[in-house]
C-alpha cells in the first residue's frame, strides 16, 4: 500500500469517524435561564358574552395537609432509623471530652509503650547475637534450659517472634 492509498484511507476513516461533541456552554447557561413569558393576550368580548370561570375543588388542599403531616414523621423516623444504625456500628460514638492533662497523660503513656517495644527489640537482637557467639555445646545446653523456654514465650508475648 503506497503513501497515497495509506493517505486516502486515513482521510475516509477520520471522516466517518464519530466526533467528539464540544459542549455548547451557550445552551447549557440558557437551559438554566427562564424563558420569557409571552405577555397574556388581553381580548375584548362583547358585552353580550358571559363568562365563567371553573371553581376549584376544596378537597386537594386536605389531601397535601395530610401529607405534611405523615410527612415529617415518616422523616423523623428514617432518620432515627439511620442513626440508630450508625451508633451500633461506632461511627457516631461520642468520644469523652478529655481535658489536656489527660491528653497528655494518654500520649505519654503511647509513647512509652513505644519505647518498651523498641527496647525490647534491641534487647532481643543483643540477646541473639550473644547466643550465637556462645561455643555450640554451650549453645545446645542453653537452648535445653529453662531460661530459653521463658525467653521464647517473652519473645512471642510481644510479638517479636512467631
Amino acid at each position: 500500500m503506497g503513501k497515497n492509498d495509506f493517505d486516502r484511507e486515513l482521510g475516509t476513516y477520520l471522516s466517518r469517524r464519530k466526533k467528539a461533541e464540544i459542549p455548547d456552554i451557550i445552551k447549557w447557561v440558557k437551559s438554566f435561564v427562564p424563558k420569557p413569558t409571552p405577555p397574556p393576550v388581553k381580548v375584548q368580548l362583547p358585552e353580550d358574552v358571559q363568562t365563567y370561570e371553573e371553581e376549584k375543588p376544596a378537597a386537594k388542599p386536605k389531601v397535601q395537609e395530610v401529607q405534611l403531616e405523615e410527612y415529617p414523621s415518616e422523616k423523623q423516623n428514617v432518620l432515627s432509623f439511620v442513626l440508630d444504625k450508625l451508633n451500633k456500628i461506632g461511627l457516631l460514638a461520642k468520644k469523652p471530652k478529655v481535658s489536656e492533662e489527660e491528653q497528655e497523660i494518654q500520649i505519654k503513656q503511647i509513647v512509652a509503650k513505644e519505647m518498651v517495644q523498641k527496647d525490647l527489640r534491641e534487647l532481643s537482637k543483643i540477646a541473639l547475637i550473644a547466643i550465637k557467639k556462645l561455643p555450640d555445646e554451650d549453645r545446645k545446653e542453653f537452648k535445653e534450659s529453662a531460661e530459653f523456654d521463658a525467653l521464647k514465650k517473652i519473645l512471642k508475648k510481644h510479638d517479636l517472634i512467631k
